[in-house]
């Protein structure tokens, strides 16, 4: 994850007992909307309305991959395998 180079931020954390959803919902004319919840919460991450550059897109495969390591490690946890590696957003 980028570190903080000052300026607002925030931090969240979603705590999902297994049935939670996530969705993608995409529109003719903006940009996607990534929806994740849990119970009565739910997280969206989205992107300036109507401007994509570069960055968007390398926002968006990063994000990918990380959700991909998510889903190896927590198939690997359930069937009791050690995890691959200890590395944030590594695949």
């Amino acid at each position: 994850m980028a570190t903080r180079k000052g300026g607002s931020w925030q931090r969240t954390a979603l705590h999902v007992d297994g049935k939670g959803q996530a969705s993608c919902t995409t529109y003719p004319d903006r940009t996607p909307v990534l929806a994740v919840g849990a119970g009565n919460a739910i997280v969206s991450v989205c992107l300036h309305a109507d401007k994509v550059t570069a960055e968007s897109v390398d926002f968006a495969r990063e994000l990918a991959k990380a959700a991909q390591v998510f889903a190896v490690e927590v198939e690997r946890r359930w069937r009791g395998l050690a995890p691959v590696k200890n590395t944030e957003g590594a695949a």
